[in-house]
C-alpha cells in the first residue's frame, strides 16, 4: 500500500511540473523542429523526395489511364460483339392464336 501512495503521490507532482514547464518546452522543441526543417539540406531532401514522388505518381496516374482504356476497349467490343448474337437468337414463341409481342425497338403505342 505504501508503494501505491508513492507511486500516485510521484505521478502527481510530475504532472504538476510537468504541465507547468510543459507549454515551454513544447513551445522550444517546435522552435528547434522550425529551424532544422529550414535548413538547405533537409529542404535538399525534401526537393528529391517530392520529384520522386511525383515522378511515381505520373507511372501510376498513366498506368491507371492504360489499364481504363484498355478495360472500357474490351468492354466495349464485349458490348458491340454480344448484341448482334442477342438480335439474332429467335423471339420466345407465344402460345397459337395470341397476338404477337412487340420488338424492343418498336415505338408503337397503345394510346
Amino acid at each position: 500500500m505504501k508503494g501505491k501512495v508513492a507511486f500516485v503521490l510521484g505521478a502527481a507532482v510530475g504532472y504538476v511540473l510537468g504541465t507547468r514547464a510543459g507549454r515551454e518546452r513544447y513551445a522550444q522543441i517546435k522552435r528547434g523542429a522550425q529551424s532544422v526543417w529550414q535548413t538547405a539540406p533537409v529542404q535538399r531532401g525534401v526537393s528529391l523526395v517530392r520529384e520522386a514522388a511525383q515522378g511515381q505518381v505520373d507511372s501510376v496516374k498513366a498506368a491507371a489511364v492504360r489499364a481504363g482504356k484498355g478495360a472500357f476497349a474490351a468492354f466495349v467490343q464485349d458490348d458491340s460483339t454480344a448484341k448482334p448474337a442477342a438480335a439474332a437468337k429467335p423471339a420466345a414463341s407465344a402460345a397459337p392464336g395470341a397476338p404477337a409481342a412487340p420488338a424492343p425497338d418498336d415505338q408503337t403505342s397503345d394510346a
